[in-house]
């Protein structure tokens, strides 16, 4: 049995949070040979309790700290742990606590995919970037969004009026310096995504190592809340089944992708 240890917040609309990372999940699995021969176990642990519409963040509760240790505690007690998946922490007191709590309970050479959600998609702040100093140091890939990290890895690199050439070259050199703050402060990869941009093809890139890989594709009319959480639990599960750092980014991707195409017309 392959169980994936997803740490996140409950999300009351059903659009994102461990909802989200729950159907991804099984949804991803369900596309491997590998889970077809072998189970995937999911083991979730509850950071907050969030009172969310489609459109408004009304509340939050966080998970005292004490209990999101033993909750991690306990999922590693059930069995070994293949691969994590960190959403909505909530503070850096919670960060801290999941940080020492993954060195007691995971190996080191477990993959831990982390997508630092710092406002939720229906309008609310969650938690300052600063707070997540500890888990980018323990991620083995970082998935932020365009604004995420401009948050996370501030660049002094502005976009220049100019051609679109000269845009798509200064674009590059400033996520080139953003991924590589990324890896200094810890995380062997990091993966910008471009869903929040503009232009005909939305451009996710995935930096590791000397390493750069592009993934273009056509930016589709409409989006759906639980993006972010999708992408990173996907490629958790990839990376579960064997795939590779490249592989698991482009075949997560592709199905998000598909996944969103689903409200696109």
């Amino acid at each position: 049995m392959s169980a994936l240890l997803i740490i996140a917040g409950t999300d009351s609309s059903g659009g994102a949070g461990l909802t989200r990372d729950i159907a991804a999940a099984t949804a991803m699995a369900q596309m491997l040979p590998l889970f077809a021969q072998r189970s995937l176990s999911l083991r979730p642990v509850v950071t907050a309790i969030t009172v969310q519409t489609d459109t408004a963040l009304e509340e939050i509760r966080p998970t005292p700290p004490e209990v999101i240790k033993s909750q991690i505690r306990a999922a590693a007690a059930t069995g070994p742990i293949s691969a994590v998946k960190i959403g909505m922490v909530g503070s850096a007191m919670a960060a801290e606590v999941i940080a020492k709590a993954l060195a007691h309970s995971v190996p080191e050479t477990c993959p831990v995919v982390l997508d630092p959600v710092l406002r939720s998609s229906s309008g609310g702040q969650l938690m300052q970037a600063t707070d997540l100093k500890p888990l980018i140091a323990r991620a083995t890939l970082i998935t932020p969004n365009l604004q995420e990290v401009a948050q996370l890895a501030p660049c002094p690199i502005d976009r220049q009026p100019g051609s679109s050439e000269s845009c798509d070259i200064a674009s590059q050199a400033r996520q080139l310096q953003q991924a590589h703050q990324l890896q200094k402060a810890g995380a062997d990869a990091v993966l910008i995504k471009g869903g929040h941009g503009d232009g005909a093809m939305s451009v996710d890139q995935l930096f590791f190592g000397d390493t750069h890989v592009r993934y273009d594709r056509p930016r589709l009319p409409r989006g759906r809340r639980g993006t972010g959480c999708t992408l990173a639990t996907a490629i958790a599960v990839q990376l579960m089944a064997g795939q590779n750092l490249d592989q698991a980014c482009a075949r997560a991707g592709d199905y998000v992708h598909e996944w969103l195409k689903e409200v696109a017309t």
